[in-house]
């Protein structure tokens, strides 16, 4: 089949075409309203040095250069299971990371937070970024730093509101759409090439004859469409699909009858 026998079919067939082009819409509109947006709230903190290690009167700013090695250390500490379990229980939805951004050069660290609803994502970034303070002096104290020597979390800045993430629905909705438009439009070309074949035998037109003289049920000339007839042969199809089952299954359900009656 060329592609201009296939247009041609779809022309012929524009009532299928329609119906399955609303019940993708349907579909769409459906999966839309199934899948929920996601919220997305961030937070950055900043290692600062301890107050021993900073001359008095001068910039602490200016003393981050050791940093890096211990923020390592907090990113990967906030990483593992034990810690993260209890932020995220009650949050199913939810999802928590603590990184360090490598883009700044110094120890600066970024919390991000997703989850199924605003409010959701504000409780678990409030938590994790209480939860980096604690594990920041528990480190410390594990291994003994005297207060003055020990290293602080300094909050620079945090979401008052969460950013909406529609890409999970948007792709699920794409998906469904794409699969849709191809179904209907094999569906549009497999119930033309039946309703052609079944025109022509109503015509007495045999399809030997048809074969021979090099001739394609999408050849056929686009005679007026009768919606009435058309669903009237649809109908006539479902039939003869129905009784082919049943002569199909047949054989098998006597041979259950058999066994049962041995």
């Amino acid at each position: 089949m060329t592609l201009k026998n296939f247009l041609r079919g779809l022309g012929r067939r524009w009532y299928v075409v329609l119906i399955g082009l609303v019940l993708t819409g349907v579909a769409c509109n459906l999966v839309y309203s199934e899948v929920l947006p996601t919220y997305q709230r961030t937070a950055s903190l900043l290692l600062m040095p301890a107050s021993s290690s900073v001359p008095e009167g001068e910039n602490p700013y200016l003393y981050l250069g050791g940093l890096g090695q211990a923020s390592d250390v907090l990113v990967n500490t906030m990483a593992a299971q034990t810690v993260r379990e209890p932020l995220l229980d009650g949050h199913p939805g939810a999802d928590v990371t603590v990184a360090r951004n490598v883009t700044s050069g110094g120890p600066l660290l970024t919390v991000t937070v997703i989850g199924a609803t605003d409010d959701e994502a504000a409780e678990v970034l409030a938590g994790t970024l209480t939860a980096v303070q604690s594990t920041l002096a528990s480190l410390q104290s594990r291994a003994d730093v005297p207060q003055n020597d020990r290293i602080t979390a300094l909050p620079l800045t945090t979401d008052e509101s969460s950013t909406v993430i529609q890409k999970s629905r948007l792709e699920a909705v794409a998906a469904t759409a794409a699969a849709g438009v191809v179904l209907t439009l094999l569906v549009t070309g497999f119930l033309d090439g039946l309703l052609l074949s079944r025109a022509r035998r109503r015509r007495g037109v045999p399809m030997e004859a048809a074969s021979a003289s090099g001739a394609t049920p999408a050849d056929a000339p686009d005679d007026p469409i009768d919606i009435t007839r058309e669903f009237d042969d649809l109908e006539e199809l479902a039939g003869d699909l129905n009784h082919f089952d049943r002569v199909r299954t047949a054989p098998t359900r006597k041979a259950r009858a058999t066994e049962h009656s041995e």
